[in-house]
C-alpha cells in the first residue's frame, strides 16, 4: 500500500471516528439530561409521598385513635347494660316464681 492511500485512509478514519465521538457526546448530553428531569420527577414524588405520610400521621391516625376509643366506650355501656338485663331476668324469673307459687 502507497503512502498516500495509507494517509487517506488513516484521515479517512480519523474523520470518522470524530464523528463517531461527536455523536457518542450527544447521546451522552441527552441521556444527562433524561436522568435530571427523572431525578427532579423523583424529588417531586418523594415530596408528594412525604405529605401523604404527614396528612396520615397527622389526621387519620388520631381519627382512627378516636373511633377506638369510642368502640371500647360502647363496648363497655354495652356489657354493662348485658348484666343490667340479666340481673332483670332473674329478678322477673324470682317475680313469676313467686307468683306462681301463691296460686298453686
Amino acid at each position: 500500500m502507497s503512502d498516500d492511500k495509507m494517509f487517506e485512509f488513516m484521515t479517512k478514519m480519523y474523520s470518522e471516528m470524530q464523528e463517531s465521538f461527536k455523536d457518542i457526546k450527544n447521546n451522552d448530553k441527552i441521556h444527562t439530561e433524561r436522568f435530571d428531569k427523572l431525578e427532579t420527577r423523583l424529588g417531586s414524588l418523594e415530596n408528594e409521598v412525604k405529605k401523604i405520610g404527614v396528612k396520615i400521621d397527622g389526621k387519620l391516625i388520631p381519627t382512627s385513635d378516636a373511633l377506638l376509643d369510642g368502640y371500647k366506650s360502647n363496648s363497655e355501656h354495652i356489657t354493662i347494660i348485658d348484666d343490667k338485663i340479666v340481673r332483670l331476668q332473674i329478678d322477673v324469673n324470682s317475680i313469676s316464681m313467686k307468683v306462681s307459687n301463691k296460686f298453686l
